[in-house]
């Protein structure tokens, strides 16, 4: 425990008032031009303010102001404009606490005035009115998108770069960054306004992908998001880049691929470049390839009483954990060109297993391969449910799944090839 003295807290100290007059005079201060009028007599022009108005902001502030009075400490600063002939006050900083009042009046608060300051007409210009705008009221930060529209109208009004950031106390990446995003396609500004991406997001995926590219990109997240019930889209949300390194895994699934062509039994049907280049592309790396799968004859398997078929069975690897293959596609050659097959998984607690057995109006598919690949397919969809997640087989049986996808049927011809 420390030993230094401190000082109590007083929680409950009495606040003594004192005579503002008097404190005003004693440190010689003066009378301000601070005014109090009946926000009905107050006028209002979009124009004026460069920030859009936020409904919800209106409305969370209406609530405030009725439960504690409008605060005489924040006046509305506000301008006086000549129109048809009569001095009109506007308001141009406080739009928000300005419609809060008189939807507060109109919900029964009981407000005759606020306090307003009014500008000099000498100092009243649109780029000073810009730059109140970006500068004042820190309690909202002004969003990229409203900065970068500030930006390009005090350049359209011939305010240089160098005046900008030092007013708006913004650096030239700033500057940069948010004109980018002023430059982009309307669909952007829509999803930035409707506050469905984050301006700075919004910047990241065009100075990435550029204006039309991001713009696909963030159109289509938040489709998917709104498709998901979900209000916004983050950066996890958006689709990873295509890589520009190609991965040992990747480089071993492309490997495959070519080996799979090469050993296609219909192969040399392909264009003379497309077999030169699949040549060109291997040369060097016979090593690695894996002999080709021959065609051969196979036999008809017949059933028992039962219906159900003699069978050949391929195994994914063993299980370390149970030393048993998890997964095995079984394979049943029941007329000429006719295959069935039938699936047996022990994988995590899950246990599954049918029979090889053909009934009334069950597919039958025309090559072994061909089975195998449906069987593939059937196989991978039922492992992508939520109970096999945390399997510890569950890599082995995917990758052994994948080369089974890609391995080429020997048995494919050409007929075949059309009919599909």
């Amino acid at each position: 425990m420390s030993k230094r003295a401190t000082t109590p807290l007083v929680l409950d100290a009495v606040i003594v008032t004192g005579n503002a007059k008097a404190a005003i005079k004693a440190a010689r201060g003066g009378s301000s031009d601070l005014w109090a009028v009946p926000p009905d007599e107050i006028h209002y022009d979009a124009r004026d303010n460069i920030r859009p108005l936020d409904k919800d902001r209106v409305r969370h502030v209406a609530n405030l102001i009725k439960a504690n009075g409008f605060d005489r400490k924040s006046p509305l600063g506000c301008i006086v404009k000549k129109i048809g002939g009569e001095d009109l006050i506007f308001v141009y900083a406080g739009q928000h606490r300005y419609h809060a009042v008189l939807l507060a009046i109109k919900e029964g608060a009981e407000i005759d005035r606020v306090p307003i300051v009014i500008d000099d007409a000498k100092t009243v210009n649109r780029a000073n009115m810009i730059v109140a705008g970006v500068v004042d009221n820190d309690s909202e930060k002004l969003s990229p998108l409203d900065l970068a529209l500030a930006i390009v109208e005090l350049r359209a009004l011939d305010v240089d770069d160098s005046t900008i950031r030092e007013r708006l106390n913004i650096t030239d990446q700033t500057v940069r960054d948010v004109l980018l995003l002023a430059d982009a396609p309307k669909e952007i500004h829509k999803l930035v306004r409707d506050k469905t991406i984050a301006g700075t997001l919004a910047i990241e995926e065009i100075r990435k992908h550029g204006p039309e590219k991001a713009c696909d990109r963030l159109v289509a997240a938040a489709s998917k998001a709104k498709a998901e019930g979900k209000a916004k889209v983050t950066k996890k949300a958006l689709p990873k880049p295509a890589s520009a390194t190609i991965t040992p895994l990747r480089a071993k699934q492309l490997l495959q691929a070519l080996q799979s062509v090469l050993h296609d039994p219909i192969f040399g049907k392909l264009s003379p470049g497309t077999i030169e280049g699949v040549h060109e592309a291997l040369t060097g790396l016979e090593d690695l390839l894996e002999l080709p799968v021959r065609k051969k004859k196979h036999a008809i398997h017949v059933a028992n009483e039962h219906g159900v078929y003699d069978h050949e069975t391929i195994n994914a690897p063993l299980s370390k954990r149970t030393r048993k293959s998890p997964l095995s596609i079984h394979l049943a050659h029941v007329a000429q060109d006719q295959w069935i097959f039938a699936l047996t998984y022990q994988i995590g607690t899950s246990f599954y297993s049918s029979p090889c057995k053909l009934s009334q109006g069950d597919t039958t598919y025309p090559t072994r391969g061909e089975a195998i690949r449906v069987a593939v397919r059937q196989a991978t969809v039922r492992i992508r449910r939520s109970e096999f997640e945390n399997a510890k087989e569950l890599p082995s049986v995917r990758a052994w799944l994948d080369k089974l996808w890609l391995a080429p049927d020997p048995d494919w011809t050409e007929d075949l090839a059309e009919a599909s």
